[in-house]
């Protein structure tokens, strides 16, 4: 049997969960679709409970002023949406105490959570997940996402990290050798050098489809960056950019295949992302999820937002609980 899989468009799927009132967790960022969550609520006459914005600020780089001026803006106008929202303003490499305690002070006891990702790194919205998963008092999550317009040509992002597990991802206990898996997006890294590091046996590429130009032309030119000089079993796989849980039942097969050994580098799209933060949560500890952390985002690193056919923010929704009842 099928398991229920409760995701789709936050105009089709948002009806049917019945839950009355919800706690909104978000990010003032600086691109333009960081307030489209907001903009349906209001628009909608969905109001939260509370309103939790997070403000996240990158190391100081050659664009932060402009950085700066884009977010500000963001800024008001998410307060005017939400007067009341209580904003948390900390720096990208924050250390995960730091998210936890304003989890804590910001979601006490909060029993149905709306977390908007649109423009929530990817290493902050995954831990706030893997902890409202946690807590016992949350029995409706529901993750968001709004898509971007479009993105431009050229380098969105520079100066990135080495590979690494992200915070509350990383691997806790050691197998012989385990299953890569790697999300394509826009970052390349040394591939060759990670599979020698993980002791990788086999390696698979998430490939987001189907993606408009100009990102299949930078996805299909990360693949060649990234083809192995070993040799290794490859295989490519194509999912719905926006299809998170056909992402996770993937990724949960590859890791059941595997015993649990099972390494994820999350460089595509976000609900690509949360799918294999997800499947580390059920797959357990011989797996871990990893990332190259860029310190310099470019201002123009989104451009407007998707619309649908009735010329409304596309936005995406997934329900990973209702009523208490996990889905993942």
């Amino acid at each position: 049997m099928t398991p229920a899989r409760p995701w789709g468009t936050i105009n089709w799927l948002f009806p049917k969960l019945s839950v009355e009132t919800w706690e909104l967790v978000s990010c003032a960022s600086f691109e333009e679709r960081s307030s489209a969550l907001a903009e349906w609520c209001v628009m909608r006459g969905v109001v939260p409970g509370g309103v939790h914005l997070l403000r996240i600020d990158d190391p100081v780089n050659r664009f932060t002023d402009e950085i700066e001026r884009l977010t500000d803006a963001q800024e008001r106008r998410l307060k005017g949406f939400f007067p009341k929202a209580t904003l948390y303003r900390e720096g990208l490499l924050a250390q995960t105490s730091v998210w936890n305690s304003i989890l804590t002070q910001a979601l006490p006891d909060a029993e149905s959570v709306m977390l908007d990702i649109s423009t929530l790194p990817k290493r902050v919205f995954l831990f706030i997940v893997k902890r409202l998963l946690a807590k016992n008092s949350v029995k409706n999550l529901l993750v968001c996402y709004a898509r971007a317009g479009s993105y431009p040509e050229g380098a969105l992002t520079q100066d990135s990290n080495p590979v690494e597990a992200l915070p509350g991802y990383a691997r806790v206990s050691e197998g012989a050798g385990t299953s890569l898996v790697v999300g394509v997006g826009y970052v390349a890294f040394d591939i060759n050098q990670l599979i020698e590091q993980v002791q990788a046996v086999n390696l698979h590429f998430m490939f987001p489809f189907p993606p408009g130009s100009p990102a299949f032309r930078r996805n299909w030119g990360l693949i060649r960056q990234l083809t192995p000089q070993a040799s290794i079993p490859l295989e490519i796989h194509r999912i719905h950019a926006m299809d998170m849980f056909a992402a996770l039942d993937w990724l949960k097969q590859i890791g059941t295949d595997a015993k649990g050994e099972l390494d994820m580098v999350a460089l595509g799209p976000k609900p690509h992302s949360l799918a294999m933060g997800l499947a580390s949560l059920s797959v357990g500890e011989a797996s871990q999820v990893m990332y190259a952390q860029p310190k310099l985002y470019h201002p123009s690193y989104s451009i407007g937002l998707a619309k649908d056919s009735n010329g409304c923010p596309e936005i995406y929704a997934y329900c990973l609980k209702r009523h208490g009842v996990s889905y993942i």
